[in-house]
Parts: structure tokens; sequence; C-alpha cells
């Protein structure tokens, strides 16, 4: 009996096993996790891009997103998955840069259309026009951060009407809609605003594109205006 009960004090209890998640942060080489929300998708170009001669260019697409966590984040490697009439995946390439918090980034397609200065080209960005579709972002380890749109539904917002096209923009207020709620999303308006939002879409695309790539979101019909910020 002695023996048992020395060879039961000296195992002792089972060690709990380690529990919680783990994430990659500024310190760790590579790309950094995420926290559901803290990145939001602020802005998408689906229906293509319309030169000032009005060729339309349905593969000319992009997808913005903004920073809205409390920390600078590098986002390489991760990805935006768009279900819908196409499943696709896009993984988001490195830059050597982090997203700063309030700041927008963009991916789009291909850098030789009317987007020529994306943070990122992301050649699997596609989209059926006017079909259905859910673009989900996802963070490198795989998890997920937003969802937008729905694949139960028409587009929320944009749209290519045979002479312009406008991206479809998330109402920028803090503690706004969820992605997959249509009341979070606008069409890009043209009210004059005090900084000009359009300048990372090319000069010869300005007159029929309208959208806001990389910049604060133009303001929805309410009256609601973008800060770009969390303040």
């Amino acid at each position: 009996m002695r023996a048992l009960l020395f060879l039961a004090a000296a195992c002792g209890p089972p060690e709990a096993p380690v529990q919680g998640v783990t994430f990659r942060d500024s310190d760790q080489e590579g790309p950094n996790s995420g926290e559901r929300g803290s990145v939001k998708i602020s802005e998408v170009g689906w229906s293509g891009s319309v030169t000032d001669t009005g060729a339309w260019d349905p593969t000319d697409v992009f997808v913005e997103i903004r920073n809205e966590g409390n920390r600078p984040l590098d986002v390489a490697g991760w990805q935006l998955v768009i279900e819908g009439a196409v499943t696709t995946t896009a993984v988001l390439p490195a830059n050597g840069r982090e997203i700063a918090v309030g700041e927008h980034w963009f991916y789009a397609t291909k850098s030789s259309g009317c987007f020529p200065e994306p943070d990122g080209v992301a050649p699997a960005l596609r989209f059926t026009a006017g079909d259905p579709f859910e673009v989900t972002l996802r963070d490198a380890d795989d998890r997920l951060i937003e969802p937008a749109g729905s694949t139960d539904a028409p587009p929320f917002a944009g749209g290519f009407d045979l002479v312009e096209s406008r991206s479809m923009e998330r109402v920028e207020l803090m503690f706004g809609g969820e992605g997959t709620s249509p009341n979070a999303w606008h069409f890009y308006t043209d009210a004059d605003v005090d900084v000009p939002n359009n300048d990372r879409i090319a000069d010869t695309c300005r007159l029929r594109t309208l959208a806001s790539p990389g910049r604060p979101n133009s303001p929805d019909y309410s009256g609601a205006t973008a800060s770009g910020s969390l303040e």
C-alpha cells in the first residue's frame, strides 16, 4: 500500500492541456493573425471598370479592406474567398508593409487597367457581373475575420448601367452594420467632398469608373460621411 501511495504522489495529477488561441504578432516573422471584425471589407468593385471612351472591362475588379483593430497588421497570406456563381480564393500578396490602424488597402486583379496602383495584385479575384456573391476575409491561419455580401441575394450595391460602373461601398461609421447586411452598403456617390477620393483610379477612367479604392468611402445617401479612422 505504501508503495502505491508513493507512486501516486510521485506521478502527481495529470497536466492540464494547453488551451487558448495562439496569435502571430508583430514580434514574429511572417503575417499576423487577426481577430474577428478587426479588419473589415470596406469596398467591392465587382462590376468592372469603364474607360472614359466607354470600354468596359468586367475582369478589372478589386476588393478593399480597412484595419479597424488596434494594431498595424501584416496581412500577407490572408485570403479573400469569393463564393457565388464563381468560387475562388485570392491570397493577399506581401508588399513589405503593414496596414496601419484606420488605413484602407485595396487588391485588384491587375495593375494594367483602371486601378494602376493597388496595394497588391490578386489575379484570382473574380466576379460574375450581377450574380449573388459573398466575400469572406480569412487570416493566414484560416480564421474567419469578416464576411460581406450574400449568396442568396443580388449584390447589395454597385453595378454597370452600360455607361458607368459603380462600386459597392461600406457605410463608414464606427459600429456600423455587419457586412452581410444590405443596410451596411451603398452605391459610390460622386457628391462633392473636401478631399477627392478617386485619385487611385487611372485618370483615363475617372469619368465612368466611380469608386474610391484605397481611400475613405464616399458619403452615403443618408448623409453619413466617411472619416477614414476610428475617431
